[in-house]
């Protein structure tokens, strides 16, 4: 009488819980690929699978911005004078936050949209960081002021 107690107490946990006594989320990983080089690398989702981070180009020496959606990766590149960049936060309407580095190991912060890339500036100082935006497109981060320590900004 015990084990058939048990076994039916087990199979109403399991039919309630939907297979899944322990309730543990499944996941799936998926390989977003490269911009050509040997290894990229996620920093942020939005809620429309979108995804933005950084990617070797086939060079293998400097890196680029992406922004990863409906299956390609976009390479967000650099201007003219500058070396790498890395994309940090992508809001729902696909505008992109990130950096980039220049020849003079200088960074200044930026944002992508609708396929333009603006320079965000700084506080006075040399580099400037943007780490996230949000939905009304707002940017944060922060930035070095012209006496060399740096602050937050939005």
């Amino acid at each position: 009488m015990r084990r058939l107690f048990a076994a039916l107490t087990v199979t109403v946990l399991l039919s309630v819980l939907g297979g899944n006594a322990w309730g543990v989320v499944q996941y799936t990983v998926t390989d977003l690929g490269t911009l050509g080089g040997y290894r990229s690398s996620a920093q942020d989702i939005n809620d429309r699978g979108q995804v933005v981070g950084l990617s070797y180009t086939t060079s293998n020496i400097n890196n680029h911005a992406f922004l990863y959606s409906n299956g390609t990766m976009t390479d967000l590149g650099v201007s003219q004078g500058e070396l790498q960049s890395r994309a940090y936060g992508v809001n729902t309407y696909g505008q992109v936050v990130g950096q980039v580095w220049t020849s003079s190991g200088a960074s200044h912060a930026f944002l992508y949209s609708d396929g333009t890339t603006t320079d965000l500036g700084t506080l006075g100082g040399s580099s400037s960081f943007a780490r996230d935006i949000n939905d009304s497109g707002q940017v944060v981060g922060y930035s070095y002021t012209s006496s060399g320590i740096y602050h937050a900004y939005s």
